[in-house]
């Protein structure tokens, strides 16, 4: 498939995700148009300058009305359904909240494509804690296996992948979901997470904090253009993947505590690393990773980075910008 003149909606296109698919689209001729309801935060895209090569349509996820309008004004073809809540302690502080971004304003989409028309592909951007379980015998997580999420966060996502299966078997709307790792790299302004909180603790010269009691978590960590070049490439074989379920992993399985040591190394002359008590609403899964063998079987040629050059290229970028970003304290 050829993106040359198609006319791609990206929501959440000012979060972390969707301005690097905005990128890769840009450059192979789509005519992207934005779904952004806050451009006052600094961001990704405006930071890289993607607003000004991309239209932007203002719409809030929870205006069908709006979005409606938007597919239609703009003759949509793909959706990149990227917009969430995707903080999980902001979830569980605003469950409301949370509930209404990631199943309400995915039902939204998935409405409104439904109803105008003419949308020839969807992905909709579900998450590896949608799995839920804390059964080490459950890793890695395969797509065919049940989900058990408990928390808000893994509820409203797993939700989200519900609904648009209900859309693809009730209505032939071509549908996948992808639950990727944990991404990271340029542009994650979220700085409450792991690896953009202790690279800008860093560059300030302040001590990257390590909580107490999640050290030896495991987690996998996916560099975000691998998870955009990989998503984009599902979307060419919509006819393949319509309906699917598709995890996307990296096999870069660390603990917390390591990652946050390959960080400080890179920075050799940086503060030590400050213990700190973590104080919890709920448990958290002591260990996730995702089998990603279902992936590579559309995308032959998918490589992601290692974890060592992918924070390579993120604390470079970094260092460019953070003199204009919000540092952590």
């Amino acid at each position: 498939m050829k993106w040359n003149n198609k006319n791609v909606l990206i929501t959440g296109i000012a979060g972390f995700l969707g301005p690097h698919i905005a990128k890769l689209l840009l450059k192979q001729g789509a005519n992207v148009i934005g779904g952004v309801h806050d451009m006052k935060r600094t961001s990704f895209y405006s930071i890289e300058g993607i607003d000004k090569s991309t239209t932007v349509a203002h719409f809030d996820i929870n205006n069908i009305d709006r979005i409606k309008e938007v597919i239609s004004n703009y003759e949509i073809h793909y959706i990149f359904h990227c917009a969430a809540h995707s903080i999980v302690k902001n979830c569980i502080n605003n469950p409301i909240g949370a509930f209404q971004a990631n199943i309400i304003g995915t039902a939204n989409i998935l409405e409104a494509a439904r109803l105008v028309g003419g949308v020839e592909g969807i992905m909709c951007m579900e998450s590896d804690k949608s799995y839920g379980s804390f059964d080490k015998n459950d890793l890695p997580y395969k797509e065919e296996q049940g989900i058990k999420p408990t928390n808000v966060y893994e509820v409203s996502k797993a939700c989200s992948g519900l609904i648009a299966a209900a859309y693809m078997h009730n209505y032939n709307i071509p549908i996948f979901t992808v639950r990727a790792a944990n991404l990271y790299g340029p542009g994650d302004m979220n700085i409450s997470r792991l690896i953009p909180g202790s690279i800008l603790r860093l560059l300030n010269n302040d001590s990257p904090v390590l909580y107490s009691g999640v050290a030896d978590y495991i987690r996998e960590f996916l560099y975000v253009d691998d998870a955009a070049d990989a998503i984009i490439q599902l979307m060419e074989n919509i006819e393949i993947t319509k309906s699917e379920i598709f995890n996307i992993g990296s096999s870069s399985i660390y603990k917390i505590s390591e990652v946050l040591d390959m960080i400080a190394h890179k920075f050799p002359n940086g503060p030590s690393v400050k213990i700190v008590q973590k104080n919890t609403l709920f448990k958290e899964i002591e260990e996730q990773y995702v089998d990603y063998s279902k992936l590579t079987k559309i995308v032959s040629e998918y490589s992601p980075r290692s974890l060592d050059k992918g924070l390579d290229e993120t604390i470079e970028w970094y260092k460019k910008h953070y003199k204009n970003l919000t540092i952590p304290k």
